[in-house]
């Protein structure tokens, strides 16, 4: 496929409202986080069509989006990857998910708005952790960069273990990142902080909700596996609370 027509397909979409619009909203002026960002003005749901249009674009393609100055441009090469990755989890092709997750990894350095790493870090470097295709001692190493993406990374990507009832790893990096300087990194914290806290609330609804299956059978299984779910959610907010009365006086006000 033809760098030159995604390019094209993509800026079918660009329009200067949302390019200004943008350029505000991501604090692309000197000094704030996003200083020297570039915008064209195209909207995520438009991004992500392309991408599902261009997902079969070869890796390599992908990384002239990745490296590029345009924002656009660079989380379009992302949504390509989530894409490929999803993809590679399902036909449990891991061979491929590391091949995806190394190239990744390789080009963090794109990886440099908020934003970018919201939408891709547990996709696809949580994932293949999770899987055993990376050890959990990249978290730790992300986590401890002195570069604000990287921490970022570290602990966004830690949201597949919480999605899949784990939240030990995610208290630990948070327990790190307390003395963060950054109001972003807070903010990034105590997203992850709710995200644990509601794995217990998300697993009484299911508990809920199987109760009200009009097959005995059914509603008797589906019990039992949502007890099971309830049990461990209810564990995690209790990890969840004790985390916090341990921590209340390190905690940012902005997390």
């Amino acid at each position: 496929m033809d760098y030159k027509e995604i390019k094209k397909e993509l800026r079918k979409y660009a329009s200067l409202k949302r390019k200004n619009i943008n350029e505000r909203f991501f604090k692309t002026g000197k000094g704030q986080y996003g200083e020297g960002d570039k915008f064209i003005g195209v909207c995520v749901p438009d991004i992500r069509r392309v991408a599902r249009k261009f997902a079969k674009v070869k890796l390599k393609d992908s990384e002239k989006f990745l490296q590029s100055e345009i924002h656009e441009e660079r989380l379009l090469a992302l949504l390509i990857l989530i894409e490929k990755n999803k993809k590679a989890n399902r036909n449990e092709n891991r061979a491929e998910q590391k091949k995806i997750v190394n190239f990744y990894l390789r080009n963090k350095k794109w990886v440099n708005n908020w934003d970018l790493v919201d939408i891709s870090a547990h996709h696809i470097l949580g994932q293949a952790v999770f899987d055993g295709l990376k050890s959990k001692s990249i978290f730790t190493k992300l986590t401890a960069s002195s570069v604000m993406w990287n921490r970022r990374i570290g602990i966004i990507a830690s949201w597949t273990f919480i999605k899949n009832g784990e939240v030990n790893l995610t208290l630990r990096l948070t327990k790190k990142l307390l003395s963060d300087k950054e109001d972003l990194m807070h903010k990034a914290v105590g997203w992850m902080l709710r995200e644990c806290w509601k794995l217990g609330e998300e697993n009484k609804k299911s508990v809920a909700a199987s109760k009200s299956s009009t097959n005995p059978t059914n509603e008797k299984n589906k019990t039992k596996s949502a007890s099971r779910k309830n049990k461990k959610g209810k564990k995690a907010q209790e990890k969840v609370e004790q985390f916090l009365i341990q921590n209340y006086n390190q905690l940012p006000r902005t997390t």
